[in-house]
């Protein structure tokens, strides 16, 4: 399906922070079982987009069994908190991105297209609160390696292609100050995990630092709810890992 990415206001080749949703298939193989991400996309022509999410994630596995995914579009800050903080530690902070915030898009015949399992009347969860969702299909993976701050790493690149576009309704907000340093924060949360993984203690300190003055920053400009609600969650993040 070709999407007329100028009407979403989107860009060709532009790096874009979306919250990714995939889903695996419970036991009794009619339970949907939903997983949302925080990720970035680009969009290489009007009919693909292109993902790269760490080979043992969540999104990554499911993306493997089934090839379905919705991109979600939202403008509020802290459900990009929910969905990139957590799996942490069991009892100790959430676990999934909360079930309230989940709708579901029926998948046609033509499309259901699931191996080995019967899954005829299935639906696509995708986040209630977008202001708009394109629903792919992942027709292409490659492992890759690339560089940062955290040295090699490897992942996986999906070529998605689309099958559906919804805008539910028109959004001209952009992030301010604040909730762009929130959604930095969020990110550098998720690397500090990493460093901590891999023993690297001065690259740990290093980001830590950074979301440190980043946090207080995000004080110094304002108040601003739902960028201080995102704050508080990266907060508990990350002081336990701290721990």
């Amino acid at each position: 399906m070709s999407l007329n990415y100028r009407e979403l206001g989107l860009n060709l080749n532009y790096l874009y922070e979306i919250l990714a949703t995939t889903f695996s298939i419970g036991k009794s193989k009619n339970k949907i079982i939903p997983n949302t991400a925080c990720m970035g996309i680009r969009l290489i022509n009007d009919t693909t987009i292109k993902i790269t999410p760490y080979p043992d994630t969540t999104t990554s596995k499911n993306l493997k069994a089934n090839g379905y995914i919705s991109i979600n579009f939202i403008d509020d800050i802290y459900l990009y908190a929910l969905a990139a903080l957590k799996k942490l530690k069991p009892n100790l902070f959430f676990i999934e991105f909360p079930s309230k915030y989940y709708s579901y898009y029926e998948i046609t015949e033509e499309l259901n297209q699931i191996d080995d399992l019967n899954l005829k009347n299935i639906s696509m969860p995708f986040i209630n609160k977008a202001w708009a969702v394109i629903f792919c299909k992942a027709i292409e993976e490659q492992q890759i390696i690339k560089k940062n701050s955290l040295g090699e790493v490897k992942l996986s690149e999906f070529i998605l292609d689309i099958m559906s576009i919804n805008k539910y309704k028109e959004s001209f907000k952009v992030f301010n100050r604040a909730e762009n340093l929130a959604l930095e924060i969020i990110l550098l949360a998720t690397r500090l995990k990493v460093a901590k993984e891999k023993n690297d203690k001065p690259l740990f300190y290093k980001i830590h630092e950074t979301i440190v003055n980043h946090m207080e920053n995000v004080e110094r400009f304002g108040k601003n709810e739902r960028a201080i609600k995102a704050i508080k969650v990266a907060s508990n993040f990350i002081n336990i890992l701290m721990d």
